[in-house]
């Protein structure tokens, strides 16, 4: 027996409706055969992309990943040596400010991190990361990861190698430190070489070495010299790092599209220093004025012009690194009521994370 179409109800009749008053037709009653459910699910895939980007809206803030290489009590003019006095200061005005430190494989795993998230790495795997670092970052509750030339790094402190003319880290000062979890370590290569080509073949030996040394697997990488052409980036990858570190003195903004293989730093440079500033005064231009020296290593500074009377303050990026050459520091379109006996110079790390003077 064939099976017949219903007869459709009445109310659903054309002739049934009511008819246009006044030339406007009345809205048709709802139809039962249209769905609710592109409606529902317009509204729950609208729901979701307002919650991806609130996920995703803090992965577009900025975030230093600091860059140091050795501590020592005293640096004299070398660049890559930061004072440990001056390392405690760094550090701990990193803590007053907020900061939390992050490891660079928990950036990439996402999941929750800390309003104001840090990252601070060391490059060769020097001693001084032991005895000079670890305590200071350790009393602040901060985490670091070093970053090791495997072919310096010997099994036991009798056997200890240099890198330079500086000591390096033992498989035994390792394995130590990562247990007490204040540092985590990477690879550096094995041999520092500036080749890229040498460093592409070593990249994956270099990850069995630490393994075998430690009985612990790591995906983080840094490039020598901060040199990351593209070959020698697709051999770190086919290797198992995830992360990889450069030198491009800029912060790193992860999220959709970051290079997680290219991940730039901010130097923190070292070397002794001596800063000075004359008391700020209005130029005939009516700017404010002050002249500045560092009788030490020159490196890059944020200058900052601040008024002790309310607080504001106003920023000044110079165009040369600081050093014994005096500068003349010159602040315009300053408000018309400012007193310069109110108004003091400071002089910042060039990204505004820490203080140097006064």
């Amino acid at each position: 027996m064939g099976r017949h179409r219903p007869r459709p109800a009445a109310s659903a009749r054309p002739e049934n409706l009511p008819r246009p008053v006044g030339g406007v037709s009345p809205m048709p009653p709802p139809n039962p055969r249209i769905s609710w459910l592109p409606a529902a699910r317009a509204l729950l895939a609208g729901a979701a992309l307002a919650a991806l980007a609130a996920c995703a809206r803090p992965l577009a803030e900025p975030i230093p990943v600091l860059m140091y290489h050795h501590v020592a009590p005293d640096p004299g003019r070398d660049v890559w040596t930061v004072a440990t006095d001056e390392f405690r200061r760094q550090i701990a005005a990193l803590k007053a400010a907020g900061y939390e430190t992050v490891l660079p494989g928990e950036l990439r795993a996402g999941g929750a991190r800390p309003l104001k998230p840090l990252v601070i790495t060391f490059d060769d795997g020097l001693l001084s990361t032991l005895t000079e670092a670890e305590p200071i970052l350790r009393a602040a509750g901060f985490r670091a990861i070093c970053y090791l030339i495997t072919g310096s790094v010997a099994d036991t402190p009798a056997e200890r190698m240099k890198y330079g003319t500086y000591d390096c880290l033992t498989w035994e000062d390792v394995r130590a430190m990562q247990s007490r979890g204040t540092f985590a370590f990477g690879i550096h290569s094995h041999s520092h070489a500036g080749q890229p080509d040498r460093i592409a073949q070593e990249a994956a030996e270099c990850r069995r070495i630490f393994r075998d040394k430690t009985g612990v697997a790591t995906r983080d990488f840094c490039y020598p010299y901060g040199a990351a052409p593209n070959h020698l980036v697709q051999a770190v990858a086919a290797a198992g790092y995830r992360t990889a570190m450069v030198c491009a003195d800029r912060l790193f903004v992860p999220g959709l599209g970051a290079d997680w293989l290219r991940i730039p730093r901010v130097s923190v440079y070292g070397g002794r220093h001596d800063f000075s500033a004359t008391p700020p005064a209005r130029a005939e231009s009516g700017a404010i004025a002050a002249d500045v020296r560092n009788a030490g290593v020159p490196l890059p500074v944020r200058g900052v012009l601040r008024d002790s009377a309310t607080g504001r303050a106003w920023n000044l990026q110079p165009p040369d690194r600081l050093g014994p050459e005096l500068q003349t520091w010159r602040w315009t379109d300053l408000p018309a009521d400012l007193d310069p006996a109110a108004l003091q110079v400071e002089i910042w790390e060039q990204n505004g994370l820490f203080r140097y003077f006064p």
